[in-house]
């Protein structure tokens, strides 16, 4: 493996410039083409490798008035447990049949629990569980 690279860099900032725009160009484009409903899509893709980007474009978009905060959370955590299923997929692969049972039970109580928050939150509590209409 390469040795780690200083993440102040200029080529890490740059990848993750671009990362950034495509992402919040994706989140901005699905929302207007098709509802809101469709970021669930833009989340799983974006989150399979990279956090930040889907993190930071949510939260802009919550701060600006143009997502509930209440979807955006859930959103998040979509996109969260995306990067948890590759990174349990990439333990397998790299590290092999072997690592990837021991790591299983682990991965998928982690998968269930972020599923059961998703689908089973109380709309009592003041969150809804669907996205607003626009």
């Amino acid at each position: 493996m390469p040795p780690p690279s200083n993440p102040a860099q200029l080529k890490s900032a740059l990848i993750f410039g671009v990362i950034y725009a495509l992402v919040t160009l994706a989140v901005a484009a699905a929302k207007q083409r098709f509802n809101s409903s469709a970021l669930y899509g833009v989340a799983v893709i974006s989150g399979l490798t990279d956090m930040d980007a889907i993190t930071l474009s949510l939260s802009r978009m919550v701060q600006g008035h143009q997502l509930e905060p209440t979807y955006a959370w859930r959103l998040i955590l979509t996109a969260s447990l995306s990067n948890l299923l590759f990174k349990g997929i990439a333990a397998t692969f790299l590290g092999g049949g072997r690592l990837g049972l021991r790591l299983a039970p682990f991965f998928a109580a982690a998968f269930l629990g972020g599923v059961a928050l998703i689908a089973l939150w109380p709309n009592s509590w003041g969150f809804a569980s669907q996205p607003p209409v626009q």
